[in-house]
């Protein structure tokens, strides 16, 4: 498997922690939202607020798909990837698939922290914010679950990286 594919909840450590693998394993590193907003020439606030979720999906969906004849890449996907149009099954399909499983707490704490980068939770208090992720951890918990590695810690640390490499050099 020369790809790797994170998944989880927003705030979960997506972005970082797929650049830190990219960095440890000597890959690329490549952001799917980035990719959807090269592609339709807008910011994800925006690409919502003027075409929807569904065209989000779509090109999010294609711009996933374009990654097929990418090699050594670790691919920090958004939070909803893996839950829309078979994605999930076509990334473990693909390559090596990580769920971040970060507590709720810091998932909180983190989206309180930034809630302008995070249109979802845009004039929310800790609690609707924390009701808001268990709906959709609901919604999103058989897609998740189904990774190839589950990492239950709000950071990665060097026992991630040598579970991934271990699976990524077979």
């Amino acid at each position: 498997m020369n790809k790797l594919y994170l998944v989880g909840l927003p705030a979960s450590g997506k972005t970082t922690t797929a650049k830190w693998l990219a960095q440890k394993l000597e890959w690329s590193y490549l952001d799917l939202d980035e990719q959807v907003e090269i592609q339709l020439g807008m910011r994800i606030p925006e690409i919502f607020a003027s075409m929807g979720e569904e065209a989000f999906r779509e090109v999010e969906a294609k711009c996933l798909r374009e990654t097929a004849s990418l090699t050594h890449v670790v691919v920090g996907c958004g939070g909803g990837t893996a839950a829309f149009y078979n994605n999930m099954d076509w990334m473990k399909a693909q390559g090596l698939t990580v769920f971040l499983n970060t507590s709720f707490d810091v998932l909180v704490q983190r989206i309180a922290e930034n809630e302008v980068q995070r249109p979802l939770f845009q004039g929310c208090n800790k609690q609707e914010i924390l009701e808001k992720l268990n709906e959709i951890a609901e919604k999103r918990r058989i897609y998740y679950g189904s990774a190839k590695i589950i990492w239950n810690k709000s950071e990665p640390s060097d026992f991630l990286y040598r579970a991934v490499n271990q699976l990524v050099t077979i």
